[in-house]
Formats: structure tokens, sequence, C-alpha cells
């Protein structure tokens, strides 16, 4: 008798086990979904002078399908920092303050072999980038064309676009999604732009991400 007893209990628990593995694979829903995600993390960037490094706040709208998703996004760093612009009026370059960099942008996201829970992925997008504040630094001026002259070009290399490439992961439980992500944006230095030194921008972010639900209407 207790030895079928104990045949009764193995079988149920093996009847369980498909049952809790769907529920579970339920709890955890990724493809046809909205996420909404917070996060922060760290920019590091090149000047002309030197590397800038600054903490950063982010906030991420993920689109998903099966295998690839797409993630539309933006961020805030925040530094105060100096760098330069091409000044023909000043021996050349014009040293100038900015303050804090915004960007906005969106890549495609592909999801990489996975587990159900453990989602890793690369995507390819473009972002919009814009120092919060830039001005001059100094008050020597030939004239006041020269002045005028300086301030436009520090407004015009306050934004720039460019191509990013990221990898990262998910690791979805229930509708939450913690994440964590690296963004390479080559940026190697050009007068036009503030962020102009030798090397590259390097954004590390990690959040959180929850599930709002499914992203296409379902059949009625």
């Amino acid at each position: 008798m207790r030895t079928i007893s104990r045949l009764g209990r193995a079988l149920t628990l093996a009847a369980l086990l498909p049952a809790a593995a769907a529920a579970q694979q339920a709890g955890a829903p990724i493809e046809n979904s909205w996420f909404w995600g917070l996060g922060g993390g760290r920019l590091s960037f090149p000047t002309y002078f030197h590397r800038v490094d600054a903490p950063m706040i982010s906030a991420d709208w993920l689109i998903t399908r099966d295998r690839w998703a797409l993630q539309v996004y933006g961020s805030q760093a925040y530094f105060t920092d100096s760098s330069t612009v091409t000044d023909p009026n000043s021996s050349g370059l014009r040293k100038v303050k900015m303050t804090d960099l915004r960007r906005i942008g969106f890549q495609g996201i592909l999801f990489l072999p996975n587990w159900t829970w453990f989602r890793p992925y690369a995507g390819v997008g473009y972002s919009f980038n814009y120092v919060k504040q830039a001005e001059p630094i100094g008050t020597q001026f030939n004239s006041a064309a020269a002045r005028d002259s300086a301030v436009s070009r520090v407004n015009d290399a306050r934004a720039m676009a460019k191509a990013t490439f990221s990898g990262g992961f998910m690791i979805t439980w229930k509708h939450f999604a913690p994440y964590a992500q690296y963004t390479f944006m080559p940026t190697k230095g050009t007068g036009d732009w503030l962020v102009n030194g030798n090397g590259s921008t390097a954004f590390w972010e990690a959040g959180l991400r929850y599930n709002f639900g499914s992203a296409m209407e379902k059949m009625r």
C-alpha cells in the first residue's frame, strides 16, 4: 500500500510539472509585448582635452516580437566640462564650456539563442545627441562679428546624429524584466561636434522593464 501511495504521488507530480512549466512561461511573457523601462548608468565620451565620465538616467519603450524588437529610448547625462570648436578668430580653436548631454533614438534588436528567462540581444540603431548648454569661454574677441561667429559655431556644434551598436540581456520574471545594456557610438573627433576627442562614446546602463501587455490586437 505504501508503494502504491508513493507511486500515486509520483504520477501526480509528473502530471503537474508540465503545467507548472507552462505557468512559469506564461508568467514571463515577452513575444508581442510592450515593455516600458527606467534605468541608470554612466556615459563616457572623449573631448579635445580628456575623457569625460558622467552619471546618466534613461527611459525606454520596447516592442517585441518572437526573435526581434524595436527599442525607442531617451537619456540624459549630467556633467559640466570643456571642449573646443574650430574658430579662425582664436588661433584655430575656441574653448567651450558645456553642460549635460541628452539623446533620443531607436534601434532594432535581435534576440540571440536564449533560455526562457534569460534573453541576450544585439542591436543597431540611430540616436540624436544634444548638449544641453554650451558657451564660448573667454570674453576677448577682436570684434562683435568675431564674438557672434564664435557663438554661432558653438551652437552648431551642440547637436549631432550618430549610428549606435548595442549588446545586452533581459531576465524575464512574470511581468518584470531587469536588463543591462552596453552601447557603442563612434565619435572620433571632428570640429563639427563638441564630443570631438580621439576614441568613441560608450553608454553603460541597467534598469527594470515592465510588460504592460500585448502589442498586437487580439482576433475576435
